[in-house]
């Protein structure tokens, strides 16, 4: 698992590593399948090794996207319990079939102050979620919805390395946070306008 970590987390120090290896543990998840559930006591502190995780939230029964994971990242929100014993206000799950190290909070709460490069990780992707976490409220308050659409599209494109998507149009809605009808309609006028088209049950991002 050293080697895993490393190569994931290369401004780490091998002592680091050492501790991160013995106290933790690597899970694979399937597509689809729930990291944290919204609710949940965080116990842990999920680090992506291989694949992405989405990080979704539910309110008033509409599930709308807040932003992915990627490899050698965790999750903002995730780091904000690491100080407070209060359930996760979001879902985690992962967008693919992905690889996470799990690190128990209370060795990462003893980790950020006994390693300044690790609490320096620690801080960096604190800043970069909390950027997507203001970019996405400004695409909701800013933004129509066909525009964020294209954004969404592209966006997916560009992490799972293809322009030939497989996903639904509810899947779409629900991470837009709208309904399926919606999303049908505006990937008719994406795809008048040369933005994305329908290839059977993929979109073909343009």
């Amino acid at each position: 698992m050293d080697t895993i970590l490393k190569a994931c987390l290369p401004g780490l120090s091998h002592e680091i590593l050492q501790e991160i290896t013995e106290h933790s543990s690597i899970r694979k998840f399937r597509a689809k399948e729930y990291v944290i559930h919204q609710a949940q006591s965080i116990r842990f502190l999920p680090i992506v090794i291989e694949g992405s995780v989405k990080v979704c939230c539910d309110e008033d029964g509409v599930q709308f996207l807040l932003y992915y994971v990627n490899s050698g990242e965790s999750c903002i929100f995730s780091y904000a319990h690491m100080f407070s014993d209060s359930p996760a206000e979001f879902h985690a799950i992962a967008e693919q079939d992905s690889k996470l190290a799990l690190l128990p909070i209370h060795k990462v709460k003893e980790w950020f102050h006994k390693y300044p490069a690790f609490s320096a990780m620690i801080l960096k992707g604190y800043q970069k979620h909390y950027d997507d976490l203001l970019h996405s409220v400004k695409q909701i308050t800013c933004y129509n919805l066909e525009e964020r659409l294209i954004k969404y599209l592209r966006d997916r494109a560009s992490l799972e390395k293809t322009n030939l998507l497989k996903i639904s149009h509810q899947e779409i809605a629900s991470d837009l946070g709208t309904s399926r009808e919606v999303i049908s309609r505006l990937m008719k006028k994406l795809e008048a306008n040369g933005d994305a088209i329908q290839a059977g049950r993929k979109i073909k991002v343009g």
